[in-house]
């Protein structure tokens, strides 16, 4: 049986500007992270996936089949791009309505999966408000429910956190992971580390248009954060001949404690070593690297 979605050295140019550059992935079922750095090629590979960019040249095949020439493959996959799709002036529920028919679903089907979806997303509440009215982390809401009306077996998705707040960028995680535990494919692109890390998935690191490295989440910890500076806040000042024996000690300031990581298990060290001595820790903060910097 094909793999869900296989992409074999796909090039995209935009005029002079080189998108996508002989870049290949094989994902399969269950939840997939492509991080990167702006412009380094995230949504234009996600729109070649979904059938919408046809690639200069290389393959893209969902399910075996090419998306872009094959209207069954591309009626798998949904996009949730950097775009709503949502229609300002119309309700929420029109809004799904409409979409539901281009799915070719029933009122009362899409009017029953908008009721699962946003209450879930905690928007049901919102449902018979015009689209206009919302804020973009509401809005956000309503188009992934929009992009799941379609029960896809493929789910592309571009920073769908972007707009909101912890506890609803929550709850679309936890979608997602039922999503791709009920045997589907989901595609995250996302810029952010923490977004990254926040998922048992597999990894692929793009820049500058071609896919770099895949890992497991696991390993952006111990291998891809390598040198991260931490600031270990503390209640009082520590005396100076204490601090700088702190492990991995880096400076001292104030009540604050930096110490240079080379994996996170030094964390635990230097915090073990802070509370032995008596210290009283207020936070723990991180400075990771910058993901241009990513190899």
């Amino acid at each position: 049986m094909a793999v869900g979605i296989y992409v074999d050295r796909v090039t995209k140019h935009f005029k002079s500007t080189v998108a996508l550059n002989k870049t290949s992935l094989s994902v399969d079922k269950g939840m997939n992270i492509v991080i990167g750095p702006n412009g380094a090629g995230k949504s234009t590979l996600l729109r070649c996936i979904g059938g919408l960019y046809k690639p200069d040249s290389g393959n893209v095949r969902v399910f075996g089949e090419d998306p872009y020439y094959n209207d069954e493959a591309r009626g798998r996959v949904s996009l949730l791009s950097d775009n709503y799709a949502l229609y300002d002036k119309l309700p929420v529920i029109k809004n799904l309505l409409f979409f539901g028919k281009l799915y070719g679903n029933s009122d009362s089907e899409t009017v029953n999966m908008s009721r699962i979806f946003l209450k879930k997303l905690d928007a049901y509440q919102y449902i018979d408000r015009k689209a206009g009215e919302l804020s973009r982390g509401t809005k956000q809401k309503v188009a992934i429910c929009r992009a799941l009306l379609g029960n896809p077996d493929v789910f592309l998705l571009d920073e769908p956190t972007a707009f909101l707040d912890a506890a609803s960028a929550e709850k679309v995680h936890i979608m997602l992971e039922e999503f791709a535990s009920d045997g589907k494919v989901v595609l995250y692109a996302t810029q952010r580390l923490n977004e990254a890390a926040r998922f048992n998935a597999n990894l692929f690191i793009i820049k500058k248009g071609r896919i770099s490295k895949s890992l497991r989440h696991s390993d952006l910890y111990g291998s891809i954060l390598k040198g991260a500076k931490i600031n270990i806040k503390l209640a009082d000042p520590l005396a100076e001949a204490i601090a700088k024996k702190v492990p991995r000690f880096d400076a001292a300031l104030g009540s604050n404690i930096r110490i240079t990581v080379r994996n996170y298990k030094d964390i635990n060290e230097a915090i073990k070593y802070l509370i032995g001595k008596g210290a009283y820790i207020v936070s723990v903060d991180y400075s990771e690297p910058l993901i241009e910097d990513m190899l």
